[in-house]
């Protein structure tokens, strides 16, 4: 069982072999930290942004005062902008997400992704490849298959997010060819897909969750590195030899220019933030896979995941190359 106690423990022990090093470290954390949402309230960042802090304040996992803000605005642009702007500063964190990727292909922002310490990848938003339960299409060959012998169409939240670049690295890897239908909501691609409007669908778990416990949809596989802890019945592109894998970080990262002592601080703490129940039910109730990464490897994730969007939006002519 978990306890605050034993969570405590934890975090000073952490704290004591993290920080023998350099004595400009040895200190920290002693001060306030400031963590900015780059979104409004109410939304996936969020709530995110808000589980985590809620978990190190009831775990004494951080010992000062915390304060949460929203500094909304442009996709995330105005948040991550101050963020990365406070270089240096070892009392500031930021939840990515999507936007963290996107916005800096699709608009002049003064940030990427480079700009920040990478702490850590807590969660991911990938995608499922969708069908009807009824569908003569029962498996992702048999889905390439019917691809190969005439038209098929896959539907997906919006023209240039990441159900369409999931789609569009399937369709690479898989050597075909298939008719992208941009849908709005998760409900609309829900009703396309039962209607018979579309073969399948690229979604969100969360956006399929009710139809796939109740029999009616069929989930062929998951774009992630490995399977989702809320579907793991479905396996990945990869396992089942397409070898692409696709997804947004629901991570956290701090400004560049910081002590490898505080890096390794944060790392060593949010690793027990994923192990408390709070954020394993943060995980179930909103659909996210929960296979964490960190530092360095974090990094790498982020360059892979910025570079193939980007691909994807100057094949689709999105962005020019």
């Amino acid at each position: 069982m978990i306890t605050r106690r034993t969570f405590s423990a934890l975090a000073v022990a952490t704290a004591v072999c993290a920080l023998a090093g350099p004595a400009t470290a040895a200190d920290y954390p002693s001060e306030r930290l400031t963590y900015t949402i780059a979104f409004g309230p109410g939304g996936g960042n969020d709530r995110m942004s808000r589980t985590v802090v809620d978990i190190l304040r009831k775990y004494d996992l951080y010992a000062g005062d915390i304060v949460v803000e929203n500094r909304e605005g442009g996709s995330g642009a105005v948040g991550f902008s101050y963020v990365s702007q406070q270089a240096g500063d070892p009392y500031r964190l930021t939840s990515t997400s999507g936007n963290f990727i996107g916005t800096p292909l699709v608009a002049d922002t003064d940030w990427t992704y480079a700009d920040f310490t990478p702490i850590g990848l807590l969660a991911s938003d990938a995608m499922l490849l969708v069908v009807r339960a009824d569908s003569d299409v029962t498996d992702v060959d048999a889905f390439v298959e019917a691809a190969k012998a005439g038209r098929v169409t896959i539907a997906g939240s919006g023209s240039a997010g990441p159900e369409r670049v999931t789609a569009a690295l399937f369709a690479k890897a898989a050597g075909i060819e298939f008719e992208y239908v941009p849908i709005g909501s998760g409900g609309e691609l829900v009703t396309a897909l039962t209607s018979g409007s579309v073969d399948a669908v690229v979604a969100n778990p969360s956006e399929v969750a009710g139809q796939l416990d109740a029999g009616t949809l069929e989930a062929l596989a998951f774009s992630d590195n490995a399977r989702s802890t809320n579907n793991p019945d479905v396996p990945t592109f990869k396992e089942l030899g397409y070898d692409f894998s696709f997804s947004l970080p629901r991570g956290v990262v701090m400004p560049s220019g910081l002590a490898p002592e505080v890096q390794d601080w944060w790392i060593a703490t949010l690793k027990q933030v994923i192990e408390t129940p709070e954020w394993q039910e943060y995980l179930v109730k909103n659909g996210m896979s929960g296979n964490p990464i960190w530092g360095a490897e974090f990094a790498a994730y982020l360059e892979e995941t910025s570079a193939q969007y980007r691909a994807v939006l100057v094949e689709i002519g999105a962005i020019e190359g």
